[in-house]
């Protein structure tokens, strides 16, 4: 008999049973007239039905500009927290980050557009767009804020993230991810015996993450197996944006290099220095042990090369470990991976140090916004603890604080324990309106370079040739 046949047959019992039941129970007596319905205690009111909060609601829209590539989609989404108890709706508009996320916000600030209410940029960006006039003034809102307050915030970060001019104490954005760049490494072949072993017998050394730039080429070159797909390191090469300068920036600086003189606005001498050339050859030489076509790479090729297993190493951005470690963007390879800080370089004054480029954003609100209360007050909301303790998970690092130094904070993610030594040695780019131009100049011949096209000692004689007179006319507007 079929499993169909089966429950017809069933259900028509228990028909029958109900109707039995039914025909009997009309049969039954009334009960005495003695006995009175159960009434409820005099003291007892009746149970009303739950009051049913209406949502929030307002017209007002808000719009963020950022890159795309993950913590926008997570800013909206925590966002509708705030619209569940406003009514405000937040909204992204992402673009390809590079230079379309750059030159999207200038040309909306050129145009006095109203279209974007908070915008997320790069902490070079920061002298361009408050120079400019183009972002709020941060300082009184905080100051009369209950939510948040100034203190809340590493200094530091707001130096980064927030500050126009330097020092100054005027804050035109806060901190809504800090970053900077270190090193994701294979820990199953790093703890592997046998290649431990070997390591040893050809460098006379262990096999372990490298302290000095030294011991990264070795161990770069160690693993670098073409046969087997697999190489040693991996790292940015390409022309667009800040991809090739933000890793050999930090070794130029690791080296005893600089970018140029900040009292002087000197370039020459400094970004061509012995030490400048030295650090740039070490990095070219680095692509050696790159995967074919690394000289053209940015952060979706390095990414693609860690979720793949194929290289030992990588030199990328904090904002792209949480991928790194997370089984569903790298599943092959997710449990494999480890973190740690960037080496450094002795460089020839005989001195130890070790930089990494800076990288992250603060979070400001458009001078031509239509809404800039509200866009000020979702702002204080995301800044506030529990927020930010929710943004912290989702793989962001926050400027707060009291989350950072938390005894919580290092078992968020499992790079966390790296992130604040990594962000006490980095660096930045020159805070001035004329980072565009500058870092333009640096990019287009360390490119150059890297793909063998010049000479290192060429490539940077140029870049301090052309970046001169832009920083020559810095210096007279000062």
């Amino acid at each position: 008999m079929s499993s169909h046949r089966n429950v017809r047959l069933v259900s028509t019992l228990l028909g029958a049973v109900i109707i039995l039941s039914m025909l009997l129970s009309s049969c039954a007596q009334p009960p005495a007239a003695t006995e009175a319905p159960a009434q409820p205690a005099a003291t007892e009111a009746p149970a009303q039905p739950a009051a049913t909060e209406a949502p929030a609601t307002s017209n007002v829209e808000l719009t963020v500009f950022w890159h795309q590539g993950g913590l926008g989609d997570y800013l909206v989404d925590i966002a509708k927290e705030y619209t569940a108890q406003t009514g405000v709706v937040v909204r992204g508009d992402f673009v390809p980050y590079g230079p379309q996320w750059h030159d999207k916000i200038a040309a909306d600030f050129a145009a006095h557009s109203s279209a974007v209410d908070l915008t997320v940029f790069d902490s070079q960006s920061m002298s361009e767009f408050a120079s400019g006039g183009h972002v709020i003034l941060l300082n009184d809102l905080i100051a009369k804020s209950d939510k948040i307050k100034l203190s809340d915030f590493d200094k530091a970060a707001l130096a980064a993230y927030a500050e126009y001019p330097e020092g100054s104490g005027n804050f035109y954005a806060l901190p809504v991810n800090q970053d900077t760049m270190g090193l994701v490494y294979r820990k199953d072949l790093f703890e592997n015996p046998t290649e431990q072993a070997n390591f040893k017998a050809k460098y006379g050394y262990d096999l372990k993450v490298p302290e000095t730039y030294d011991q990264l080429k070795d161990i770069a070159e160690f693993f670098t197996r073409p046969d087997q797909n697999l190489y040693g390191i991996a790292t940015y090469g390409s022309r667009d944006y800040d991809a090739v300068t933000s890793p050999f920036d930090g070794v130029l600086w690791s080296y005893g290099g600089e970018l140029w003189d900040s009292k002087t606005f000197q370039a020459q001498g400094q970004i061509n220095s012995p030490a400048s050339v030295d650090a740039c050859n070490y990095y070219v030489n680095l692509f050696k042990y790159g995967p074919p076509g690394m000289s053209g790479w940015f952060y979706d090729e390095v990414n693609n090369a860690v979720s793949q297993g194929m290289v030992a190493m990588a030199i990328n951005w904090f904002y792209f470990f949480h991928t790194h470690a997370d089984p569903k963007s790298n599943p092959s390879y997710y449990d494999k991976v480890a973190f740690a800080v960037l080496p450094g370089a002795t460089g020839p004054d005989g001195k130890f140090r070790a930089y990494e480029s800076i990288g992250g954003q603060g979070l400001g609100i458009s001078k031509y916004s239509k809404n800039p209360e509200e866009a000020w007050k979702f702002v204080e909301w995301f800044m506030t603890k529990p927020i930010q303790e929710k943004w912290l998970a989702v793989g962001a690092q926050t400027g707060r604080t009291d989350i950072l130094t938390s005894p919580g904070y290092t078992q968020v993610n499992t790079f966390n324990q790296f992130f604040p030594t990594a962000m006490s040695h980095a660096k930045d780019y020159w805070h001035l309106a004329e980072y565009p131009q500058l870092l333009d100049i640096e990019q287009k011949y360390m490119s150059l370079a890297v793909s063998g096209e010049m000479s290192c000692k060429d490539a940077l004689d140029k870049t301090a040739a052309e970046q001169q007179p832009i920083l020559d006319e810095a210096k007279l507007g000062q």
